[in-house]
């Protein structure tokens, strides 16, 4: 009698955890170049001897849609998207990170940084430094940095042969966990643009709305086994 009871839970956990990436992707809808993500379900049979297998619900991870978000001027010189695959690498206080959030900004030493003050990296590794006496700066397509001063760098823009390895850590970085990046030859630097999330809220709402109907129905599965059961207690003395 138990099982249904099991089976019910199981659903619940699953569609808990749907609900919080569900609810995430929400929340950044108007984060710059957020990747939406979705989980992924499996069934689980486990074996009941002489009687039928039970099949459970197991949540055993998600993955990242990596569709392109919609590109917006901008208008700012140091707002850079990035077309086609690519990130842009970056020095955090943890190490080497990945981004394609490129609203980047001018530290007091003349670095481009992140919002959270990450510095960006050239393809030597070296942070990007401009002169605060020629703040004039242009990327070119291919990633060249141009200031006024005609110092130029170019912008390391990696890719990955396998990009859902990508762990996210927070404020649009992600760490490659080990992964090797390579020279992303087809993506192309968009001066004075910005990448949009890819979130599309109307599919997210209605997908909010499936996961409590579904939640609702396991939960009505779990009660009517509950009342069943405290049924039979009720009347097992009668019975004997």
């Amino acid at each position: 009698m138990e099982n249904a009871v099991f089976i019910g839970l199981s659903q619940q956990m699953a569609l808990k955890r749907q609900l919080d990436i569900t609810a995430n992707n929400l929340a950044n809808v108007n984060t710059t170049a957020f990747k939406s993500e979705h989980p992924l379900f499996e069934e689980f049979l486990v074996d009941n001897f002489d009687k039928p297998d039970m099949s459970y619900v197991q949540d055993y991870g998600s993955y990242r849609d990596l569709r392109e978000g919609e590109m917006t001027h901008t208008g700012r010189p140091l707002d850079v998207a990035i077309a086609g695959e690519g990130y842009f690498t970056i020095e955090s206080d943890q190490g080497v990170r990945f981004t394609r959030n490129g609203s980047f900004r001018l530290d007091p030493d003349g670095n481009i940084v992140t919002i959270n003050g990450e510095r960006l990296l050239d393809e030597t590794g070296r942070s990007i430094t401009v002169s605060l006496q020629f703040q004039d700066v242009s990327f070119a397509p291919d990633g060249t940095v141009t200031t006024g001063e005609g110092q130029t760098q170019k912008i390391e823009l990696v890719r990955f042969a396998n990009p859902q390895i990508l762990k996210q850590v927070g404020d649009g970085l992600y760490d490659a966990e080990g992964a090797d990046p390579e020279p992303a030859t087809d993506a192309k630097a968009m001066h004075k643009m910005l990448e949009k999330s890819n979130v599309q809220p109307i599919l997210e709402m209605t997908a909010m709305i499936d996961i409590m109907r579904a939640y609702q129905s396991a939960q009505k599965l779990i009660d009517s086994e509950h009342d069943m059961q405290m049924q039979a207690i009720q009347e097992m003395p009668t019975v004997q």
